[in-house]
């Protein structure tokens, strides 16, 4: 198995740890978020059962104030009425006097038909002007109750209620106060609001108005609202019937995207991690590259030296000159890639030159050197593209890119090379009928370490890339592959 595949696997099972941790993390919150969620719930449950609770004691406290009310209202009638048969000639006024004297609780003011004080009861001594102050007072409280006599005359009694009213009433509006202030004041609660079913109002809520208007009003607030959670119905009377409506606590929303943010926040630092130890292991890998190619370039130079001179001694003795100008050939090729390699690292110096000539005579010498059986076919629309070049550099991407198809074609076959313009961009598809690359390896073959061959370094299409890209502005690309052969494509600009 070759470095590149293992790094691949590895990469596969680090992805596929990741996923387990994302996956389980989300898994472990989305649960205890559940559990808030059902928290939460039976909290407002219980207060509302509490609610409901408190509003029976209202209710119930409400119907005996308004029942003491009547009691009241009813013993000043009979009282006033006692008063009247008091007026009356009877053997016997001991019933309507037990009744008059029976009132000890309620105060109240007789007057006349003019509305002067005649007789006041359950009051301590007062003067005609603040009794006339208390008849106004009064009637504001109470409906004055008015007896006609015989004629045109007429008695009003004017009253106001008992201290045990008063005390009822009191501890019937603490508990209104106090069932409105548990909606009111709860923060510890979720967001809620209590709405009665038969007319739509708004009982009580823990919202501001501000807060309610936010969210677009009340009805849109209840939709949003029953979206989140059902309501809970909450049973006031027989037939009134409330409903709490709530949302989600700000805590437990923050906890159902806490891990969504906290992960993100990983992936950040871990792809920023990723990044700049990556840029560090390329510097590195560019240095070891650069220094390996310089020092290579250095040993070649000696025996180079050397070739050279023993090819001038034989042709000197007159060895055949047809072999020694292909010895010449193989020498000026040692030498180009000697030149390769030394300027690697160094600052390419691109010159303007004819990209059909480049290529032809490229192809032409590497056709010489592979297997006969390899038909090579050039096609060019327009001969005389100029472009911007290292010569040497660019020799060797299309010595790597011809390597490759012979490798990929075991020898027997055929390459096309065909150059073509579009919109000033000069254009060259290397193909071969070689088996072609899979298509999962597609993204990666100009990877180093990339190769299909069991010898090999995988360094040959990274060079290729790094030239094209790097050195000359350009791209190169697979256009296509399957297992009739593939096409690699260069676009470099033209000038």
């Amino acid at each position: 198995m070759n470095l590149y595949s293992k790094k691949q696997r590895w990469k596969l099972v680090l992805v596929a740890f990741a996923m387990l941790i994302v996956g389980g993390t989300l898994w472990y919150s989305s649960s205890i978020a559940r559990k808030v969620q059902q928290e939460e719930r039976q909290k407002v449950k219980l207060w509302s059962e509490a609610i409901r609770k408190k509003a029976d004691l209202v209710h119930v406290t409400n119907e005996a104030f308004q029942e003491l009310a009547e009691q009241e209202r009813k013993k000043v009638e009979l009282w006033l009425k006692a008063t009247k048969e008091m007026q009356k000639d009877l053997s016997d006024y001991s019933f309507a006097l037990s009744i008059i004297q029976n009132n000890k609780s309620i105060p109240l003011i007789l007057t006349d038909n003019e509305n002067n004080p005649i007789t006041t009861a359950n009051l301590n001594a007062q003067s005609n002007d603040s009794l006339l102050l208390l008849i106004t007072q009064w009637e504001q409280e109470n409906q004055p109750i008015e007896i006609t006599f015989a004629g045109n005359n007429s008695q009003k009694i004017y009253y106001t209620n008992s201290q045990k009213y008063f005390e009822l009433q009191k501890r019937r509006n603490e508990l209104i106060t106090a069932f409105n202030k548990d909606l009111v004041e709860n923060t510890a609660l979720v967001p809620v609001v209590f709405v009665a079913d038969s007319t739509n109002n708004l009982i009580a809520t823990n919202l501001t108005d501000d807060a309610i208007e936010k969210h677009g009003g009340l009805e849109v607030l209840k939709i949003k609202m029953a979206a989140e959670n059902q309501p809970i119905e909450v049973v006031l009377t027989d037939d009134n019937i409330g409903r709490v409506y709530f949302l989600e606590s700000l805590t437990l929303k923050q906890l159902r995207f806490f891990p969504v943010a906290m992960l993100v926040a990983i992936g950040i630092f871990l792809l920023v991690a990723y990044f700049l130890f990556s840029t560090f292991r390329r510097a590195e890998q560019n240095q070891v590259w650069v220094g390996m190619a310089k020092e290579t370039a250095h040993q070649l130079g000696t025996p180079l030296s050397s070739l050279m001179a023993w090819i001038e001694l034989l042709r000197v003795q007159g060895v055949d000159e047809a072999s020694l100008k292909e010895m010449d050939k193989d020498i000026h090729r040692l030498e180009t890639v000697t030149d390769r390699f030394s300027k690697i690292g160094s600052a390419t110096k691109l010159e303007e030159a004819n990209f059909y000539s480049v290529l032809e005579k490229s192809v032409a010498y590497l056709q010489t050197r592979v297997s006969k059986k390899v038909d090579f076919s050039l096609d060019c629309t327009n001969k005389e593209l100029k472009t911007s070049l290292n010569i040497p550099l660019f020799e060797w991407v299309i010595e790597n890119l011809t390597k490759n198809a012979v490798d990929a074609m075991e020898g027997v076959g055929s390459i096309c090379y065909l150059v073509k313009e579009e919109e000033g961009t000069i254009i060259l598809d290397v193909s071969d009928t070689g088996k072609g690359i899979p298509a999962t390896k597609l993204k990666t073959v100009f990877e180093p370490g990339f190769t299909t061959k069991k010898r090999g370094w995988g360094l040959g299409l990274s060079l290729a890339k790094r030239i094209v890209e790097e050195h000359h502005k350009g791209k190169i690309i697979v256009l296509k592959s399957s297992e009739n052969g593939t096409t690699f494509r260069i676009e470099l600009k033209k000038i």
